[in-house]
């Protein structure tokens, strides 16, 4: 519905298809139900990116404000697996306003570097952890791209983190080796996974980082930086 509605810009439809879909989330939330947020946050984002796709890029952009609304929610309500799920997909969605090239791109990835909340709380380091994995994985996307600089926003969004937790991200990233869940599910695949290009420019982007040193043994070693 909400693409057929931009397809026919029908902006006060597409409006309203996003209220009812942040009412689902909202509702899925506040019933703490993890796996059904899961499930809404999938279509959200194909939704998201249909509308980036169809050129609908101002629908898309408010679209991720919303998301990142909800990433805080989950976050403050101790639900770290949502918070991750909506840091995967708006990292997926800046990919695709960066292949599309769209100058919507910075202000998706501003938005993404928001999403992130900084914590002492041990409780909460499960969710800024994830959080930060999938920035590391979209700098180590934009590495491949050959978007340096881009990767260098990111990179000094997280430089002032723990070495502990850089040590962390850096080596749980590093020991995913498989695209595929282990299980059949609506996504059909693994968040953390990186083809090994990524992967290398993922370990590229850990050797900018002071006392980020893995301890995990990398099948090949880190790059240096140019």
């Amino acid at each position: 519905l909400g693409e057929a509605a931009a397809k026919a810009e029908d902006d006060e439809l597409v409006v309203l298809v996003f209220r009812y879909i942040n009412s689902y989330l909202r509702a899925t939330l506040n019933a703490k139900s993890v796996r059904t947020a899961y499930n809404v946050l999938n279509h959200y984002r194909q939704l998201v990116e249909a509308m980036l796709r169809a050129g609908h890029s101002r629908h898309a952009v408010a679209a991720v404000e919303h998301m990142k609304y909800y990433g805080h929610v989950s976050y403050d309500m101790k639900l770290p697996f949502v918070t991750e799920t909506v840091a995967y997909d708006i990292g997926t969605l800046c990919e695709v306003a960066h292949d599309l090239g769209l100058a919507e791109e910075k202000e998706i990835l501003a938005t993404f570097l928001e999403l992130d909340r900084e914590t002492a709380r041990r409780s909460q380091e499960t969710a800024l952890k994830g959080v930060r994995k999938a920035q590391a994985k979209l700098a180590a996307y934009y590495i491949t791209a050959d978007q340096r600089e881009t990767a260098r926003v990111i990179f000094h969004d997280m430089e002032h983190d723990p070495p502990e937790r850089l040590n962390s991200i850096r080596e749980e990233l590093e020991r995913v080796e498989t695209k595929d869940f282990w299980e059949i599910i609506d996504r059909g695949r693994n968040f953390e996974y990186m083809p090994p290009e990524q992967k290398a420019a993922m370990r590229r982007f850990f050797t900018w980082f002071e006392g980020a040193e893995s301890t995990a043994s990398p099948k090949s070693p880190p790059a240096q930086e140019g």
